[in-house]
């Protein structure tokens, strides 16, 4: 089952009206389920549909498309073995976004439509993986608000 448009919060849906989104296909998405075995949460299969392949400037250099996300996977678990970090990602954890090869955040498969999103930092060793949002909605709205500011700080500038 998939979700629909008018699910997702506002601010996220302008992410996908202002950028130039480019969508992933259903096959695409059926594929990289079954490259993980497991279905996606519905509202990230919904932002898959929406803006798997890019979204203008939104999220530009992110490792978080659909080209990037089997690597992922195998990113996160490396940085995980360089940093010798006691913890290994759940059985059920997916990584859907990487920045710039030190910080990952992933969901786990068993939390639900909208899950939780949990962060790793690399350096924080000490401290384990941290939930940083309730929900994924939470996450997008969180990063589409950084980047609005951030957008709007370069036109100024």
């Amino acid at each position: 089952m998939l979700g629909n448009f008018e699910e997702l919060p506002f601010l996220i849906k302008q992410v996908f009206v202002s950028n130039k989104t480019k969508s992933c296909s259903l096959d695409e998405i059926a594929e990289l389920e079954k490259q993980c075995g497991f279905n996606l949460p519905n509202i990230y299969r919904l932002v898959l549909l929406e803006m798997g392949h890019g979204a203008g400037d939104f999220w530009a250099g992110e490792d978080c498309f659909y080209d990037c996300l089997p690597l992922v996977q195998t990113w996160a678990k490396e940085l995980l073995l360089e940093d010798n970090f006691p913890i290994s990602l759940p059985d059920d954890a997916f990584v859907f976004f990487m920045h710039q090869g030190y910080q990952f955040d992933f969901f786990r498969f068993s939390e639900g439509d909208n899950p939780p999103v949990y962060s790793y930092l690399e350096g924080q060793s000490e401290i384990g993986f941290i939930k940083t949002y309730e929900k994924f909605t939470d996450f997008l709205c969180a990063e589409v608000e950084y980047f609005n500011k951030h957008s709007t700080q370069l036109l100024a500038a």
